[in-house]
């Protein structure tokens, strides 16, 4: 069980620019979401709860004015689009303790559940209107064994994997007390489209019906109530390296995804028909 103890909204430690950011056409078809991530920490002697949390809001408040966009807020403009007003409205810290033991989550592998949903901060995507909702949101939690995690979710709309691991990096340097490592490029406008017209000049008829989510079906609501079968990957360097040596340079990222659904593709053709259902394989890959 998880206790809050205290919210914080942490704002950037300098004035930053005052200004309406482009949303590129990819970002605008992502979920507006945020991208979880969890870090524990085993109990130290040097680890003291309160001077986590002091460091924790220093840091964040002086990395905010370095990643200044994600202290800002999305808005809706119409047609189903977004923009990203950069007003400083800040970032989410959330205290909490727990009477549980990192021990309980190395047990399960530290597989993604319903307790390590509870290190994670809540937002309610549904009450709270999108321009009211933070873009940056972490929880730092306290174990009874005197451990600590720290939950991070930031917006997926505006950070893939590496945006946000160079966002934890810089938080860590700033946390540290050492020099910003790599200043991110900021500028969204080299995504921006050419403007052209909106008008049509014929009429798209088979876009007046939507087509069925799953064939056969009126809607989607059975298929999402089925259970998730999550498989944690555990890939050493040298399994990533001779991954590596039969491929290409790709990233390991970009490798390790394509070797996990060429599997899942196996598994669902050996299935048979496809009116059997199979369970969605997610691929966690800690490397």
């Amino acid at each position: 069980m998880v206790t809050v103890k205290a919210t914080h909204t942490i704002l950037p430690a300098e004035p930053t620019p005052n200004e309406i950011m482009y949303i590129s056409e990819v970002d605008q078809i992502k979920a507006v979401t945020h991208a979880p991530t969890v870090y524990f920490f085993r109990p130290s002697t040097d680890l003291i709860f309160p001077d986590a949390i002091r460091i924790l809001k220093d840091s964040l408040s002086k990395v905010l004015v370095l990643f200044y966009p994600l202290a800002g807020r999305l808005h809706e403009i119409g047609g189903g689009r977004l923009e990203l007003h950069c007003n400083s409205k800040g970032a989410i810290l959330v205290e909490a303790e727990s009477e549980s033991k990192i021990d309980a989550f190395e047990l399960q592998d530290f597989l993604p559940n319903a307790e390590t949903r509870e290190l994670m901060p809540k937002l309610d995507y549904r009450a709270t209107p999108i321009h009211e909702q933070p873009l940056v949101l972490a929880q730092l939690t306290k174990f009874s064994c005197g451990g600590i995690s720290l939950g991070l979710g930031i917006s997926h709309i505006l950070v893939d994997g590496p945006a946000a691991l160079h966002f934890v990096r810089e938080w860590a340097r700033f946390a540290r007390c050492e020099k910003i490592g790599n200043v991110p490029f900021l500028d969204r406008r080299i995504l921006q489209l050419a403007e052209t017209t909106t008008s049509s000049k014929f009429d798209h008829t088979v876009l007046l019906t939507q087509p069925p989510l799953l064939v056969g079906q009126s809607d989607n609501m059975q298929e999402r109530k089925k259970p998730t079968t999550v498989a944690m990957l555990n890939l050493s360097k040298e399994q990533i390296d001779k991954l590596k040596s039969k491929a290409n340079e790709d990233t390991n990222f970009i490798q390790i995804r394509g070797c996990g659904w060429a599997y899942v593709e196996v598994r669902i053709q050996s299935a048979g028909s496809c009116k059997q259902s199979t369970d969605e394989i997610k691929h966690t890959c800690r490397l």
